[in-house]
């Protein structure tokens, strides 16, 4: 606990829009069309006096992929960068009978059927381990046969690179229509 401040997952829902804002976005007043109509979000403090998980250790990772190009007259490099990956990784400890966990692990199952279509977000805040709009990467949960604790593993990605919006086609010169196969 940071400042008196328990660690906080919160989970964003949405829900695609229905296929009649793809009609309205031919009116030229509106801008432009939502795609995606949020839900209330679920917030789950990950506190051990509130709901019984206790924070065993974080880490937080950036991935970046450097290129270096030599030159060949013997100049500086050229060197490219680009982000692969921004990650947090939250190992937490729960005792059996811990609502934290029991909440934490119905929540994890909700978001299952929406990965595809990305209906989900997760946010964590904890001091200077943060994460917003997360995409989840892992969540493991194991149970020990010598005691009643759970060690539980979540992995959170914030997807460099991730396309929110779908892109527009690019028009093409001398494109048929429908071509003729012989």
């Amino acid at each position: 606990m940071l400042n008196g401040i328990d660690p906080i997952i919160i989970f964003n829902f949405s829900k695609l829009s229905p296929d009649e804002a793809e009609k309205l976005s031919t009116i030229p007043i509106v801008g432009k069309v939502v795609d995606r109509i949020g839900l209330p979000p679920i917030p789950i403090y990950l506190s051990e006096r509130l709901t019984g998980l206790y924070i065993d250790s974080e880490d937080k990772a950036i991935d970046i992929e450097n290129s270096v190009e030599t030159l060949g007259d013997g100049e500086t490099p050229e060197v490219t960068q680009k982000a692969i990956d921004s990650t947090v990784k939250i190992n937490m400890i729960a005792s059996r009978n811990s609502i934290g966990l029991t909440l934490l692990s119905a929540v994890m199952d909700l978001i299952v059927p929406k990965v595809t279509s990305r209906e989900y977000s997760i946010t964590y805040l904890h001091g200077s381990i943060t994460i917003f709009n997360g995409l989840l990467r892992q969540f493991n949960i194991t149970q020990n046969s010598t005691n009643d604790l759970y060690n539980i593993n979540l992995e959170l990605s914030q997807a460099l690179g991730v396309r929110t919006e779908v892109p527009t086609p690019v028009p093409t010169a001398n494109r048929v229509e429908n071509p003729v196969t012989l």
